[in-house]
C-alpha cells in the first residue's frame, strides 16, 4: 500500500524583486527561504507529491538570474534563484486508513447525489463520505423543535455528525487545479463499510497530522 507522507527533492526557481535584497534587508538566504514558503503555501499541492507540509532541509542555491520587463522600463528588476530543497509532503491514496473531524452534513450530495458527509483531515479539506458507503446507517433529518442537526445513526444510536471523529478508507482520489491561481486541490472519496475498525472514534489531541 502506498504511504501517505513522503520526503522528496524538489527545485524551484524563485523570484525576488532586487530592490528587496539591497542594504538595510534580512539577508538574501532568509528572504529566498521566505519566498519559496509563502510559492508552496499558495500553490497548496500538486498532482505527483500531494500537499506541502514542511521544507525539511534547504540543499542549494544557485545563480542569480535578473531579468527585466521590456514592456515597462519602470519596473523594477527581478532576481531569480534556482533553488533546490526537500519537502514533506501528504498524498491519500486508494486503500489508505484516515481519521478526521466532520465538517458538514449534505441533505443532498453534489448534482442531486445521496446525503452525504465532508470529513476534513489534516490538509485535506474534503472527504467526501456518501451514505451508500456507510450502509449501517440511516440518514436522520434536523429537528427545529429539539435543535438537532441532521446526522447519520446507526440502531444502537451510533453517530456520524458534525464534529464527530471518523475513521474511514480511501476510495479514490481527485485533483482540482486552478491555472489562474497557480494552485491545486486535492479531494478524496471514503467509505466506512467493510471494516469494524471504520466509523465513530473517540480520539484525544488533534486529527491533523504534524507539519
Amino acid at each position: 500500500m502506498k504511504r501517505m507522507f513522503s520526503e522528496v527533492e524538489m527545485c524551484r526557481d524563485v523570484a525576488i524583486p532586487a530592490k528587496q535584497l539591497k542594504k538595510g534587508h534580512s539577508p538574501p538566504h532568509q528572504q529566498i527561504l521566505t519566498r519559496l514558503l509563502q510559492d508552496l503555501l499558495h500553490e497548496k499541492a500538486c498532482r505527483e507529491h500531494g500537499f506541502y507540509l514542511a521544507i525539511t532541509a534547504l540543499k542549494s542555491i544557485g545563480n542569480i538570474n535578473s531579468t527585466t520587463d521590456d514592456d515597462n522600463p519602470q519596473a523594477d528588476d527581478v532576481l531569480t534563484f534556482p533553488v533546490s530543497f526537500t519537502c514533506r509532503t501528504f498524498l491519500p491514496a486508494r486503500g489508505n486508513i484516515m481519521v478526521g473531524t466532520v465538517m458538514k452534513v449534505l441533505f443532498n450530495g453534489p448534482n442531486g447525489a445521496a446525503p452525504a458527509v465532508l470529513i476534513s483531515s489534516g490538509p485535506l479539506r474534503y472527504a467526501y463520505l456518501s451514505y451508500l458507503k456507510m450502509p449501517d446507517y440511516h440518514f436522520v433529518p434536523p429537528n427545529s423543535e429539539e435543535e438537532e442537526e441532521p446526522c447519520f445513526q446507526k440502531d444502537d444510536h451510533t453517530k456520524i455528525a458534525v464534529g464527530v471523529v471518523v475513521r474511514f478508507v480511501v476510495l479514490g482520489r481527485r485533483f482540482k487545479v486552478s491555472p489562474e491561481k497557480r494552485r491545486t486541490d486535492v479531494y478524496v472519496l471514503a467509505s466506512v463499510e467493510g471494516d469494524d475498525t471504520l466509523g465513530p472514534v473517540s480520539l484525544t489531541g488533534c486529527d491533523r497530522p504534524y507539519m
